[in-house]
């Protein structure tokens, strides 16, 4: 430090250390006076604080830990005469210094994130802290403080992959000579894209324009700065189910859309990466983003969605002279499903029967939901957001820890697409209270083994097997088991959308009523009722596959991961200790009461597969085994559900994450629901399609019970 900054730094000091010696010794003039000086400099624009004064503090997680407040006072301001010697400072110099302040703050947001629970109220403190502030006024003089928050996502985001640049790309390029063959198309999932404010009129939305209210840190500054802003930015009309007025938020566009939903948390961008590195660009490769709140119909009475994938299909067509491959993540398979059915009907794109067989080579369906997931009816029904509806971990934290449930199970039941992934099939696929197809307590070894045992890696042990056989748990069946004594019976998935019914209020109801439906046809007289619904497209128990025997479909899912089946409820009673959600916030009228209901944390036991409520069962850590694999192993081996007899292609990938602590995301082997896209084996299978090499080794595989769950499904 030099020599006239450190007498700076020993004098301010020494202030400091006289103002604590006046407090103790009870000079409580002095402390009102500074506090007064405070409050002055708080309600005028200026950018200096006395450093000698003493910061009230009002958050209470800052009062019990002052050091917190004084270390934050002390960071952030300077005195006068310091404030005049920094407008004399080159440029140079100011950007070396607000680099390193760029550095430490950004670690220091890091850790905080990463903390657990405990140290939310830090985060809390934050924003309360910085609320009264303009950052404008904490950086150097001529300094945009767009340039702190640069700093601060440049060091957020690493290399996404950390033992080889592009893996397995680079190599099939060069030894194999992979090359394009067919242009790409991906379609993303709920969450993954990045929402963009594009309002000029509204007061809270005009500092956001052109900024992501949804993706990169402009999320968590509005979340912690800004939070009822975001939420009318965020939340849908529940008239309309689009744009409340003065709104407009929209999807942003390009490879940039999905590739990071924040800094260093990749989605496609491994995908995007591997595809580059055999010759893929932006010209014949396109990520095909979407508001992924807007339910399906609206993505087209809005954005026009769907239009624009057919244009840009058939012109892809007239280009190339090649079919498209589809690749879809997630809730992107419902997408690209919905838009099959309605790129073929009159009431839709009206491209006729063949258009599908005429502009599509292979669809790639990675991790989908196409019988829904568990997770939705939770956040939708009592807003819970265990990882709820695919969130990942990123957008959980948000959630969970700024929001009430009160707030999420508003937000959520806005958000048409979400419902979208409701479970699908009734009863009929998840079972009764007698019992249900996935019923047994899964153990992630378990699969693990399987696959040694059917690579010829591994023996058969009979005392393995008969250690997990004679496990039991709870029926998967009762998707909610309520606690004795709430006065609920357990709730099966038909009595549990009835319930969900009952408790959400008539705008959702009407949502749901005209956007989707949720049943089995199991004959064919029924199926040539729903096929023609629009309400059905999102359901492939009620509608066909495309009339297009040359297509093929790809069905590439992880499995061996423990995963939300079903739930142990409870109900709020005079008994309930007050814990649950006083915190304020904005609400419609319809869900203004904190759900009455909630996921019984109290419930544990780990050797029947009951997490805190939780009743695990097998599949991705996101989606159930049921819904990823059902279509792919069974339905659509079925005419019924496949008429034109599309050839599916089932590859299961055992989920193993690496034991090294640096592969934060998994590494190689991991078949999480979002980590798979950055799997080794995956991207293999993905750059043998789209370059036309699908006799590399591209045959079925599958190492769990699906087969036997698939069996015992009354379709």
């Amino acid at each position: 430090m030099p020599p006239r900054k450190r007498k700076q730094a020993q004098k301010h000091a020494t202030n400091d250390g006289h103002a604590t010696q006046d407090a103790t010794a009870g000079n409580e003039h002095k402390h009102n006076a500074k506090s007064q000086d405070v409050k002055e400099a708080l309600t005028k624009p200026s950018n200096t604080l006395p450093m000698d004064a003493k910061l009230e503090v009002r958050h209470p997680s800052l009062s019990r830990n002052p050091s917190v407040g004084n270390y934050l006072h002390k960071a952030l301001f300077v005195s006068e005469a310091e404030a005049q010697e920094r407008k004399h400072v080159p440029a140079g110099a100011r950007r070396r210094v607000i680099l390193l302040l760029g550095i430490i703050i950004g670690m220091g947001l890091a850790m905080l994130l990463m903390r657990q629970t405990k140290d939310a109220a830090y985060i809390e403190a934050l924003s309360h802290y910085f609320q009264e502030f303009d950052l404008a006024s904490m950086v150097p003089t001529g300094m945009i403080p767009e340039e702190l928050i640069g700093n601060m996502s440049a060091l957020f985001k690493p290399d996404i992959l950390t033992e080889e640049a592009f893996y397995p790309g680079e190599e099939l390029h060069q030894v194999h000579g992979y090359k394009p063959k067919y242009p790409v198309t991906m379609i993303p999932g709920i969450i993954s894209t990045g929402l963009e404010s594009w309002s000029t009129t509204h007061n809270c939305s005009q500092k956001y324009f052109r900024k992501r209210m949804w993706g990169t840190t402009t999320m968590f500054k509005a979340v912690l700065l800004d939070k009822d802003c975001w939420i009318t930015n965020m939340r849908l009309d529940p008239d309309t189910g689009l744009d409340p007025e003065g709104v407009r938020l929209r999807a942003a566009q390009g490879l940039e859309a999905a590739d990071y939903l924040v800094p260093g948390y990749w989605v496609w961008a491994p995908i995007i990466k591997n595809l580059a590195a055999i010759g893929y660009d932006n010209n014949n490769m396109h990520l095909a983003a979407y508001d992924w709140r807007l339910s399906f119909a609206n993505l087209e009475v809005r954005d026009n969605y769907f239009s624009r994938l057919k244009s840009n299909l058939e012109l892809s067509l007239k280009i190339s002279g090649e079919k498209h491959v589809l690749v879809a993540h997630s809730m992107g398979s419902l997408v690209l499903f919905y838009f099959f059915k309605w790129v073929e009907s009159e009431q839709g794109g009206n491209g006729g029967p063949n258009w599908v067989k005429d502009h599509v080579h292979s669809f790639v369906n990675i991790a989908g939901p196409m019988l829904g997931v568990p997770k939705t009816l939770a956040a939708v029904l009592s807003g819970e957001v265990r990882d709820t509806a695919q969130l990942g971990v990123v957008s959980s934290y948000v959630l969970e820890k700024f929001f009430s449930r009160r707030e999420r199970a508003d937000l959520f039941r806005s958000w048409g697409g979400l419902s979208s992934m409701m479970p699908k099939g009734g009863n009929r696929v998840w079972g009764t209270v007698n019992g249900a197809p996935d019923d047994g307590t899964h153990d992630e070894q378990e699969t693990l083994v399987k696959e040694k045992i059917a690579r010829n890696e591994e023996t058969p042990d009979a005392t393995a097997q008969d250690k997990w056989n004679s496990r039991d748990s709870p029926s998967f069946g009762a998707m909610l088991a309520f606690a004795q004594g709430s006065n609920m019976d357990h709730h099966t998935m038909d009595d549990s959308m009835v319930l969900l019914s009952n408790l959400a209020g008539v705008h959702y109801n009407d949502m749901m009523a005209k956007n989707y439906s949720l049943g089995a046809s199991v004959t064919e007289k029924e199926m040539a009722k729903t096929d023609k619904i629009p309400a059905s497209w999102t359901n492939p128990l009620e509608a066909t596959l495309p009339n297009a025997p040359d297509m093929k479909i790809y069905c590439l899912y992880g499995v061996g991961k423990s995963t939300e089946r079903s739930y142990s409820y409870n109900r709020v009673t005079d008994f309930t200790p007050q814990i649950l959600d006083q915190r304020p916030g904005d609400v419609s009228d319809e869900t203004s009461k904190v759900p009455n209901i909630y996921i019984d944390t109290s419930v544990h036991d780990e050797k029947l597969g009951i997490s805190y409520g939780i009743h695990q069962g097998d599949g991705d850590g996101t989606v159930p085994l049921l819904s990823t694999g059902y279509m792919c192993v069974e339905g659509w081996k079925k005419k019924l559900y496949n008429p034109a007899g599309i050839k599916v292609i089932t590859r299961e990938f055992t989920h193993m994450s690496s034991p090294s602590p640096v592969d934060i995301r998994g590494g190689k082997r991991t078949a999480d629901h979002v980590d798979i896209l950055g799997n080794f084996q995956v991207t293999k299978d993905l750059l043998a399609i789209v370059a036309g090499r699908e006799n590399d080794g591209l045959e079925e595989q599958i190492f769990s019970k699906i087969r036997e769950y698939s069996a015992k499904v009354d379709v």
